[in-house]
């Protein structure tokens, strides 16, 4: 049996990481697309909107697609929907239920 060399083969884990890393990196960006407008208009138009909608694509983005990738898929998306539901809780925490639509 030939062995590959080293330079060809990735890290232990780095797939596994890097998959939860692009789930949780789209999370994000999704995230900050969706609230950037709904915070400028109440906080610099002084408007009262409510951000009901924007919790409730977030939450079914996160958790009804990011659940039914980890679910049903296998592989790189099973991960990928876990990166989803992991940068749900990311930003949940990190910005005190702001960004989700929690805490308005």
């Amino acid at each position: 049996m030939t062995e590959t060399g080293d330079k060809r083969r990735p890290p232990l884990g780095m797939r596994e990481i890097t998959a939860v890393g692009s789930g949780l990196g789209t999370f994000i960006l999704v995230d900050s697309i969706m609230m950037y407008s709904a915070f400028e208009m109440n906080v610099m138009g002084g408007k009262d909107f409510s951000l009901l909608s924007q919790a409730l694509a977030l939450l079914l983005l996160a958790f009804g697609l990011g659940g039914f990738l980890a679910w049903k898929m296998t592989g790189f998306t099973r991960l990928y929907g876990v990166g989803l539901m992991c940068g749900w809780t990311f930003m949940t925490l990190f910005s005190l239920g702001f960004c989700t639509g929690l805490n308005t």
